[in-house]
């Protein structure tokens, strides 16, 4: 009976070191290996594709938070309109978006909406939603880029760029 037991522990020790070998193996396949651990429940990071701007200065604002902390989401704090070379044509800051009417916000997923505080745009994870913001002037017929910044001042994380091209026509 004693013979069976060990070979019994010896196997699960041998299946569990195989599995637990395999598991860092994956991870390191997939994250570049031991000197880039990969945290995605760390920084926010934003895409926003399908982001519309309209030559009378209208932004329609396609965002998602697909990664980062789900207690408290992210914050944008800027917006921008930039010229293809990288100058900015307008921008949104932390006083204009801590103030969006939440009627400019129109949220995917209406239990945690995307909302505005008195410090910047809160965008929940994975909260997909499109705000309404407003240029004061009009837009000439071209390509733009639309760039999000996060509070931390990147505009990008995890090798996403928080920006996206849109064509005004």
């Amino acid at each position: 009976m004693v013979i069976i037991m060990d070979r019994i522990g010896l196997i699960a020790i041998l299946l569990m070191i195989l599995v637990t070998g395999v598991t860092f193996g994956l991870y390191q396949i997939n994250y570049q290996g031991f000197t880039h651990l990969t945290n995605y429940s760390k920084i926010p990071a934003y895409v926003l594709t399908g982001t519309k701007l309209y030559s009378n200065g209208t932004l329609f604002l396609q965002i998602a938070n697909t990664a980062g902390s789900d207690t408290y989401g992210g914050f944008v704090v800027l917006v921008q309109i930039l010229y293809p070379n990288g100058s900015v044509l307008y921008q949104w800051g932390p006083s204009q978006l801590s103030h969006i009417p939440s009627s400019d916000i129109i949220n995917e997923f209406p239990l945690h909406p995307v909302h505005s505080n008195k410090f910047a745009l809160v965008v929940p994870l994975g909260q997909n939603a499109t705000v309404i913001l407003q240029a004061p002037f009009h837009i000439q017929p071209g390509k733009y880029i639309v760039r999000a910044y996060d509070v931390d001042g990147d505009y990008e994380s995890y090798g996403i760029k928080f920006q996206v091209t849109v064509q005004v026509i």
